[in-house]
């Protein structure tokens, strides 16, 4: 941020941790550099982490046997991976109808 000619604006879901006190404290030593703009609640249609999610449960989970606590987090490290690889659908995620606010 210190060398930043430009505000940057951070879109954001609502979570608690997003609007913490030291969160806040940290933006004021910014200065103004960075900015927050929070999602309404209840819209995971607005957010592209959401289709992450939606891909991953709906597309790759269903085709893996899960099993105890760390099993299900390796399967999931590889469901992301697997996500990450394919440029073209993270891209999408992006540029879903709902979230074109993000390059309107």
């Amino acid at each position: 941020m210190k060398y930043r000619k430009k505000k940057v604006f951070l879109i954001l879901d609502g979570h608690p941790t997003h609007k913490a006190k030291v969160v806040k404290e940290f933006l004021k030593l910014l200065n103004g550099k960075l900015e927050f703009y929070f999602l309404p609640g209840y819209s995971p249609d607005l957010n592209p982490d959401e289709f992450v999610w939606n891909h991953l449960k709906s597309n790759l989970l269903p085709k893996k046997f899960l099993g105890s606590n760390d099993s299900i987090l390796n399967v999931v490290r590889a469901c992301l991976d697997t996500i990450k690889a394919d440029a073209k659908l993270v891209r999408s995620f992006f540029f879903a109808k709902s979230v074109s606010y993000l390059y309107d």
